[in-house]
This record gives structure tokens, C-alpha cells and sequence, in this order.
């Protein structure tokens, strides 16, 4: 029996018993479409009488059934099973890279706009805006903060921002050794600076001579002639005394009772001159 494939028009050669008097589905080899197969007359209907395999002989029978087991073999259903056909290539890298970058930019974009997204962001830009505030005012508020806290003074010290919490700093420090009927004098001279917008009370300057380790050996204060200063403002001070201890490497300049936040105290090296033990600390 022949039949053919309504797609491609393949022809096949089959046995009746492969589609059965009642017709089933098949697939075709060529182009692996699937049809319904009519019934197909039996051989002797056919041909008018009752034979059915007398014009066959046993090689066309044999080429039949690989036929029938190639094009119609039956399968779960009713259904004949597909040929296998070759493997789907793999997706490129490449390809599947950009197309997660897209997935992942849509699903970005469609939560964005959700309500919570909104929230999230608004309150990402409100507290910028109070930490920038807050870090404003830590800065051009620091002499006022280091006033009513002066625990802060070390913080801003660390930070790089020393507090002039005085409102008075020095400026010019020099010192000379001269002879004076004979004896030793160290002569220490400066001038104080004034650095707040209003006037400030000038307090007595402290002296002190240094060893080469740092500590003060000897130290004696200084009055100067102004009351007060404020920003631009400047007064001059000066004082000597005799024969300073021979220890005695470096002389530093600071305000009595102030604290030292934000101060430099200016300190110079001694010039070299006779060595004797001091006798007096007397202000010039």
C-alpha cells in the first residue's frame, strides 16, 4: 500500500494492518509533519477478490514493516513518535549577558516607581541635606561650640581645625642675649594679635624657659599695656631677665588662665650666651 504525505508529498509504502480500517495519525520522515490517514481499501477490495499478499513476496513484505516501523510506529495516544531532530545551539554569552543588563535596567525601572521606592529616596535626600547642615554648623560654629564644650576642643584639634576659643594669639616672637654690667640677660619681646569681631580682654602673657626635653624650668608673667583687643588689632610686649638657667634651650610664649584649644603657643630656641643661675624674673 502507498501513501503520502499531503505536505511534501513523500510516498510511503505500508502494510493495511499499519493504518487499520478505522485511519490514524502519522508523521511524515521528510518533513516530520503530522497527518490523519484515511483508511486505506484492503489488497483484495481492491483488486475485486479476496486476496491480499499473493502479488507480494517475502522482500516487499520485509520492506513493508521497516516501513510501517519507521513512518507509523505507534506510540502512547494514538499518536505517532516524533523523530528526534537535532539539539537547539546554546544561547551566545554575549547575548545572554545583554539580555540580563535589560532584565535587571526593567525591573530597576518598574520598582523605582513604586511608592516605597519614593519614600526610600526621599528620605536618602533628607538626611544629606541635615548632614550637610549639621556639618555646616560644626564648622563655622566651632568657637562657640569649644565655649560652652570644651571637651570638643580635642576633636577639632584631631580634625585639622584648631578653636581660638581666646579670641588672642601671639605673632614676631624673638628673644636676644646681651651683657648687662657684666652679667647675662635674655630679652623676650612679641606682639598679641587679636582675632575675635569683638574686644577682648588681653590676660598677662606667661613665660617659660624649656629644657631640651620640654619641660619648663623657669617661668615668670608678663602685663601688658593694653586691656583689650579684637580682630586687626595688635600691642607689643616685652620683657628680660637676668641670668637664665643654663638648661634653659627654648623660650615659649601663652596666656595666664587660658586653656590651650586651638592655641599654638610660639616657642624659639635660646641664643647661646654665659651660663649662670638666674638671680630675678623682672618685667621691662
Amino acid at each position: 500500500m502507498i501513501i503520502s504525505c499531503p505536505h511534501c508529498q513523500t510516498r510511503y509504502r505500508v502494510a493495511f494492518e499499519a493504518i487499520g480500517s478505522a485511519g490514524r495519525k502519522v508523521q511524515c520522515a521528510h518533513c516530520h509533519q503530522a497527518w490523519q490517514q484515511a483508511p486505506l481499501p484492503a489488497a483484495g477490495e481492491a483488486m475485486g477478490d479476496d486476496r491480499l499478499f499473493e502479488a507480494m513476496d517475502e522482500d516487499a513484505l520485509d520492506d513493508a514493516m521497516e516501513a510501517e516501523a519507521l513512518v507509523a510506529a505507534p506510540a502512547s495516544g494514538g499518536f505517532v513518535a516524533p523523530v528526534p531532530g537535532p539539539l537547539p545551539a546554546a544561547p551566545d554569552a554575549a547575548e545572554m549577558k545583554k539580555r540580563q543588563v535589560a532584565y535587571s535596567r526593567r525591573r530597576h525601572a518598574m520598582s523605582s516607581r513604586q511608592p516605597l521606592a519614593r519614600v526610600r529616596r526621599a528620605a536618602r535626600v533628607v538626611g544629606a541635606v541635615l548632614l550637610a547642615a549639621l556639618l555646616c554648623g560644626a564648622y563655622f560654629g566651632r568657637v562657640p561650640l569649644v565655649e560652652r564644650y570644651p571637651d570638643l576642643a580635642g576633636l577639632y584639634e584631631a580634625a585639622g581645625l584648631g578653636v581660638n576659643v581666646v579670641g588672642l594669639d601671639f605673632a614676631g616672637l624673638e628673644t636676644l642675649r646681651t651683657l648687662s654690667n657684666g652679667r647675662d640677660v635674655l630679652m623676650v619681646s612679641a606682639q598679641i594679635v587679636g582675632r575675635a569681631s569683638r574686644p577682648v580682654p588681653v590676660p598677662p602673657v606667661v613665660v617659660s624657659l624649656l629644657d631640651a626635653s620640654g619641660r619648663a624650668v623657669y617661668e615668670w608673667s608678663v602685663a601688658p599695656r593694653v586691656r583689650d583687643l579684637m580682630a586687626g588689632e595688635r600691642a607689643t610686649f616685652d620683657t628680660r631677665l637676668s641670668l637664665p638657667p643654663s638648661e634653659a634651650v627654648r623660650v615659649r610664649l601663652s596666656f595666664a588662665g587660658a586653656g590651650r584649644a586651638g592655641l599654638s603657643d610660639p616657642s624659639v630656641d635660646l641664643p647661646a650666651g654665659p651660663a649662670a643661675m638666674p638671680e630675678a624674673g623682672e618685667p621691662y
